[in-house]
Order: C-alpha cells, then sequence, then structure tokens
C-alpha cells in the first residue's frame, strides 16, 4: 500500500481526534462551552473529548503501521511470457486494498476547524427578536424582599432609592409580576439582560436566554422597558434599575413592563445562559 493510501485511510482517525480536541479546546483551555451549553455539562464534555481524542489517535497510528503487516505483491512475468502479480516473500497471498475513506468523514473537519480556530458568539438579538414561545415561569413562594423606604427629602430619594435597590433574576422579576401580593409594587430592581429594540419609539426589551441543555433548546425571558432618551446598541448587555409598571389590561402572555431609572452597560457575564441576579454575574 502506497503513502498516499495508508494517510487517506487515517483521515477519519484523524478528523475524531480532531474534533475531541476542539471539544478540549472549549471545555479545559477555555470556558467557551459556555456559549453552547449549561455550565453542568463541563464534566461529561471534557470526557467525551479526550475519548475521541485517545480513540482517533489510535485508528491512526494503526492504519499508518499497517505496511508492516500487510503483504507485499510484486510484478513478475513467466517463462512463458504472461504477467501476473506475485507474493512477496513477506506476504501470504492477500491482494492490494484500495479502499478509500469516505468522504462524509471530511464532514467532521467543519465543526473541529470553528471550534479550534474560532470562538463563534452565544445566541443573541436574532434569538430573542424571533416570535417564539417564551420560556414558562412557574409561579412559587418567594421570599420576602427587604424593606423600602421612601425618603421625604428629594435632595436624599436617590440615595434612599439606591439603598434598597433589589437585585434580581429576570425569572423572579417575570415571576413576581403576577404575584397576587403586588410584591414588585413601588419596587426598586436592579437586572441584567441584553438589548433588543421594541415596536415602539422609547420602548426596548431587556432580555435573557435560558437553555435546558444547550444552545438548540434556548428560550426566551424578556421584559418590556420604557425609557426616556437613546436606546441602547442592540444586542449590548446592560444592567439596570427601574420600577415594575403594572399593566392590567395586558394579555397574560404579554412581556412585564418596567420603567427606567437608569442603565449601565456591562460585558458578557461568563455563563450568558444562566440566569441570575446582577450581583451573581
Amino acid at each position: 500500500m502506497s503513502a498516499k493510501e495508508r494517510i487517506g485511510r487515517a483521515v477519519p482517525s484523524l478528523l475524531v481526534a480532531m474534533v475531541g480536541l476542539a471539544l478540549l479546546r472549549i471545555t479545559v483551555a477555555s470556558q467557551v462551552y459556555l456559549q453552547y451549553v449549561k455550565e453542568g455539562l463541563h464534566v461529561p464534555l471534557i470526557i467525551a473529548g479526550g475519548l475521541l481524542l485517545l480513540l482517533g489517535a489510535a485508528g491512526a497510528v494503526r492504519q499508518l503501521a499497517r505496511r508492516r503487516t500487510e503483504p507485499v505483491l510484486v510484478f513478475r512475468r513467466g517463462e512463458d511470457g504472461t504477467a501476473h502479480w506475485q507474493l512477496g516473500p513477506d506476504g501470504d497471498g492477500h491482494e492490494h486494498d484500495h479502499e478509500h475513506s469516505p468522504r462524509v468523514a471530511w464532514m467532521l473537519a467543519v465543526p473541529a476547524v470553528l471550534l479550534l480556530c474560532f470562538t463563534p458568539p452565544a445566541l443573541g438579538a436574532y434569538t430573542a427578536s424571533r416570535d417564539g414561545a417564551d420560556a414558562t415561569v412557574q409561579q412559587t413562594a418567594y421570599q420576602d424582599l427587604p424593606q423600602q423606604s421612601a425618603a421625604a427629602d428629594p435632595a436624599t430619594q436617590s440615595d434612599a432609592q439606591s439603598s434598597a435597590v433589589s437585585p434580581m433574576s429576570l425569572n423572579e422579576f417575570i415571576g413576581r409580576s403576577h404575584d397576587p401580593n403586588r410584591s414588585l409594587a413601588g419596587r426598586t430592581v436592579k437586572l441584567t439582560g441584553f438589548v433588543t429594540p421594541g415596536a415602539k419609539e422609547g420602548e426596548w426589551y431587556l432580555n435573557r436566554l435560558v437553555v435546558s441543555c444547550c444552545a438548540a433548546d434556548a428560550r426566551r425571558l424578556r421584559i418590556l422597558v420604557h425609557a426616556k432618551g437613546p436606546t441602547p446598541p442592540t444586542e449590548s448587555w446592560v444592567e439596570l434599575t427601574g420600577t415594575w409598571k403594572p399593566a392590567p389590561d395586558a394579555p397574560a402572555t404579554a412581556a412585564p413592563q418596567l420603567d427606567l431609572l437608569e442603565y449601565l452597560s456591562v460585558p458578557q457575564p461568563r455563563a450568558p445562559y444562566r440566569d441570575l441576579p446582577p450581583a451573581g454575574n
């Protein structure tokens, strides 16, 4: 077998090893895996990457070393002048194997090269803006929020509000917006998410995407923000403070609403699909 044939037969194994190396790159050498799957799959991905790397490397070595055990055929002419193949001194009579690696195996190279050389961004504005089901927020018994007192002196109003701001996840804010006890009434909250434009001027959405397993099953959490001034850039991450705006006439499936007090641009959280309060990012 020629060197070209041996290399060709080793290609599928090399590609499997490359996929394993790519998985290790996004789980051990970095935290890129958090843009594809939830945090709990970290260890299983490391194990899968290590196994693929070992299996691929072992298969490639086996294919490249087959020359030592395969028969050697030589071309000879008999006494009558006819040409024929004859078993060489190291063979056992088998003919050449001209099997080639399947072309479909090359498809493994695409995800492997992408994971090794590029870092695609996490899902963002495009996914959040599509018409689809929002994440279901199940009603639960929330803990009482800290006492929030109003300041009588306007000069100290902002200090009183800032000291009583309640950081919470979008999941909790959405759940509390349906709380019959109106635990959000008059409450200043702090939330984190990324921005998508609204349908009207002075409106935009604050979003989080949550996953059950991986980015393929991502579902949207969002609230409608009422604000004065320019809208933050689409897909930018912000930390905002504001107050819940009751909307009794809105459909039950409509996004809860919030009156914006202020916002601050922040970097994307380490785990973008994990809906945490601002202090936990």
